[in-house]
């Protein structure tokens, strides 16, 4: 096998346009969860809250598209995380559910698009997150 099969076998479901595509999703529905917070301020979530939400379930979405088997999968594993998460803080969830989201995504063959994800997804949850820790 040559590196463009090897690339190719690691984008799933995807094409190389679609990079562009999961990054501009996954970007924007942050945005517009943060907008969101700031529009309509609610006692129980945070802005940042809101901005990780959108940008975690753009990107679970994203992966799951048109693949019922691994949406089936990524809703097995996500109520299995639920039930772990119950006595844990937000931030413990919320890294748990970005840990199963790299899972799902390299474990489906779309370790390409989830690498590449990774970089927006792990700025937006440093950036909720880092004044939560201290």
């Amino acid at each position: 096998m040559d590196l463009k099969g090897l690339l190719a076998d690691q984008m799933g479901l995807f094409t190389p346009y679609d990079i562009a595509g999961a990054l501009i999703g996954v970007s924007l529905a942050a945005l517009l969860g943060l907008m969101l917070g700031r529009a309509v301020p609610h006692q129980g979530a945070t802005p940042k809250m809101l901005a990780v939400w959108s940008g975690l379930s753009a990107l679970a979405v994203g992966l799951v598209r048109a693949s019922v088997p691994l949406s089936i999968a990524f809703v097995g594993v996500a109520l299995l995380l639920r039930r772990e998460g119950q006595g844990t803080s937000e931030r413990h969830f919320l890294l748990n559910l970005a840990a199963v989201l790299i899972g799902v995504g390299c474990g489906s063959s779309a370790g390409l698009i989830t690498a590449v994800c990774f970089v927006p997804v792990a700025l937006l949850l440093r950036w909720a997150l880092v004044s939560k820790s201290t």
